[in-house]
Formats: structure tokens, sequence, C-alpha cells
């Protein structure tokens, strides 16, 4: 089947907004020509009262709220909540042919057969649960007369995750939800200064969301590393990727530094219990110290304690010490912890979370580790 591409250059905003320059990196749209029968060279056909609506949703941490719709014209209406740079209406248009692609995929995925919400999961043995404090995304789609809304707490198929990026991609949100090259430039162009409260802001947001580009230009720009007044934080512990960490540590970041202030202060390592394992490699090459602790407990001890079996890895073999004077030693948190998960697990079953047999593989290293020493 024929492909045509369909670059982002051709986006404009209406309103007060102006022509945006050509974009590079983008998602580059691929519309299957036989949607409406269409010739490789004509414009795909979209039913008039097309709308694609894609909502999202409050929840216990920091969750952008906003909407965002796409009519068969291709206007954008973004109208943003809370938790979002921009707070309010904004409008834009996009390539038609982009609004076709989203009814495609949709179509693709077959959207309106899914259910009208997935609220909670389904268990192997029949019961049921659900977590709680998530985001909800609600999507609408209306197309040739008909509409179907379906709300996606948890458990939705994957397809539906991918559609709800997509819509965000299409109707280009990140430049109102955060921030992207663009609309930085606009708004140094208006005299905005990186250097305050609210670059600093920014620069904090970019490390969570592992954004190198932003979070690089915004150091370039002065955006504090440490983040405003009112929220700050050591950069390293929110940083998800050894390519951050090694961008943070280059602009000065101190890999042993602890929020001041605040219940359990703990280092970048030991965050780095719940993250990859490159992570926690990145910070030992930047001088991260191994035996650092907590009250005792140190890297090892929480890495193990969450059943992170190749941070764990990385620690003993940079030489952590699975003995180190705690109350409770790393193999012991990782076998009681590996009890309460198979508890726990005989009546509710949760995606995302370590299995008995993670905790297994890093008692087995421990162990092993310990084993070394007695030797």
């Amino acid at each position: 089947m024929a492909r045509v591409l369909l670059p982002r250059a051709n986006v404009r905003h209406l309103a007060s907004d102006r022509l945006m320059p050509p974009m590079t990196g983008r998602l580059v749209f691929a519309l299957a020509i036989g949607l409406a029968g269409c010739a490789a060279d004509q414009e795909p056909e979209v039913p008039r009262d097309a709308i694609i609506r894609l909502q999202r949703t409050s929840c216990l941490g920091s969750c952008p709220v906003y909407t965002v719709t796409i009519d068969a014209r291709g206007t954008v209406t973004y109208d943003g909540e809370r938790l979002v740079r921009v707070v309010g209406r904004r409008t834009a248009q996009i390539d038609p042919s982009a609004v076709a692609t989203l009814l495609a995929r949709a179509e693709g995925i077959r959207f309106f057969q899914m259910r009208d919400a997935y609220r909670r999961i389904e268990n192997p043995d029949g019961t049921h649960s659900s977590p709680s404090d998530l985001p909800t995304k609600i999507v609408t789609i209306t197309v040739n007369g008909r509409t179907k809304r379906v709300e996606d707490y948890v458990a939705a198929p994957d397809a539906l995750d991918e559609l709800e990026r997509e819509v965000d991609d299409a109707a280009w949100t990140k430049r109102w939800v955060f921030l992207d090259d663009e609309a930085l430039e606009e708004l140094l162009r208006a005299g905005w200064s990186a250097s305050s409260e609210e670059g600093a802001a920014l620069l904090q947001q970019a490390i969570k969301r592992d954004d190198l580009p932003i979070a690089r230009r915004l150091i370039e720009l002065g955006s504090d590393l440490d983040g405003p007044l009112t929220n700050r934080l050591p950069p390293l512990l929110s940083a998800r990727s050894s390519q951050m960490v090694d961008l943070l540590v280059n602009a000065g970041a101190n890999p042993n530094e602890r929020p001041i202030g605040r219940v359990g202060p703990q280092t970048p390592l030991m965050f780095a219990a719940y993250k990859d394992a490159a992570v926690a490699e990145a910070l030992l090459k930047a001088g991260a110290l191994l035996e650092d602790s907590d009250e005792g407990r140190t890297a090892l001890w929480y890495a193990a304690c969450a059943a992170n079996r190749r941070v764990v890895a990385v620690l003993l073999g940079a030489g952590a010490n699975p003995r180190a004077p705690t109350a409770m030693s790393a193999l012991e948190c990782a076998r009681q912890a590996r009890q309460a998960e198979a508890r726990r697990r005989r009546t509710v079953l949760d995606r995302g979370l370590p299995t008995v047999e993670d905790f297994g593989q890093v008692i087995a290293l421990l162990e092993n580790a310990d084993k070394r020493i007695r030797r």
C-alpha cells in the first residue's frame, strides 16, 4: 500500500500564534491512502463530523490535567487546567491528513469495539483489583454519525495507550503541557529569562521527563539545577537515564548530594534502586559513594528491598558490602520482602511490581556475595 509522509512543517498556529518554523526530529505521520479510496496525490477524505478528543485527569502525584480536541479540519483546541505550563485555552491548526491518520489508527485497533471503561485488573484466579490514585485518560471519537467514549484507568489494551500518545503527538500538546524547542525560543524572544523561578521549575520537570534536549538548553541558558526555591531538590535524584546523569554531572551536580530538611535524606545512588541499572553505573562513574548510608541503609540495601536484580548486580560488582551494619541486612530485607510478596500475590495481582522470582534472584546474588566474604 502506498504511503505518504506528512512533515510537521505544515503546522500553523491560530489566533495570536505565528507560523512555526520547520521542525526536525518530530513524528512523521504515515497515511494509508486506501482509507477513503483516494489516489496517492490527493488529500484523504475526512468525514465532516469527525472529532477526536483526549482528556487527562488528575492523580495523586503531579499528573497534568488538560483536554485536547481535534476536528475534521485539523483545528486543535487545547484546554489546560492544572499542572501544565499553559493554563487556559489555546488553538492551532494541523494538516487534516493527520486527522485521517488518527481515524485510521482508531479503526485499526478496533477502538469502537473496545469496552466503555477499563477500571480494574482481572486476576488469573477470577478476582479483581484496582490500584488507587492513577490518572484517567478518556478518549472520545465521533465519525460518520457514531460516537465512542473509552475510559482508560488501568489494564487497558496497549494499543489504546499508543493511540493516546499519537493524539498528543498529532496535536503537539507538549508545547503547552510542558515545553519544546519552538515554545522555548518563542519565550526567549518575548524576553523570558531561564534563570527565573519558572525556568528552574521547567528544568526540574525536564529532568523528571528525561527530556535531554530541553534540559540541556535550559542549563545553557542558566536555569538553577536545584529547582525553584519552593521545591529545591538535588537534580540527580530525578535522573532517569545515564545520559541525564552525565549531563547533570557535567553541569556541576553533586552525585552525593542529599535533600535538606526531608524525611529519608537518600543519595542519588540510593534512589537508583528503583531505576535502570545504567543510572547506578553512571552515578558510580561520577563518584557516588558506594557505602554511603541512610541510618545504615546503603544503596545495596535499597536495591535488595526493591528486588532490582540488575542494580544489585552492579553494586556488588563495584564492591558493595552485603554485610553493611544495619538492623536488617540487605539479604534479610530481600527475604522478608519475598515472603510478603508471596502472601500478597495470593489475593491481588498488580502489574509492574517486583515478583517473588525477582526477589529470589536478588537473594541468590546476595547469598553468593556473602559466601565469598566468609571464604
